[in-house]
């Protein structure tokens, strides 16, 4: 038997689907726990408001976008309220 080398076409387009579904759960994860509106994600993230419906509508991520999205959701630190900083007087 024969073996290869190289994945077939394929074998990558079911990885590159199943990394792109995963990375959209994450995102919609993320989105949840922090209360991100769908287009306020992607903005912040890549500076693409239609990320997220882009993605559910099949767009595959190049590697560099991916990074960039989860480098956003890493250091993501949500903004503290001015009004509980606030000393009532």
């Amino acid at each position: 038997m024969q073996r290869r080398m190289f994945p077939t076409k394929s074998d990558v387009m079911h990885t590159t689907l199943a990394s792109d579904a995963d990375i959209l759960r994450s995102i919609e994860a993320f989105r949840r726990r922090h209360s991100i509106p769908v287009t306020t994600f992607g903005r912040l993230a890549v500076g693409d408001a239609n990320l997220i419906a882009n993605l559910k509508n099949g767009r595959e991520l190049r590697r560099a976008t991916e990074a960039r999205v989860r480098k956003f959701m890493a250091e993501y630190r949500p903004a503290s309220s001015a009004s509980s900083t606030q000393v009532a007087a």
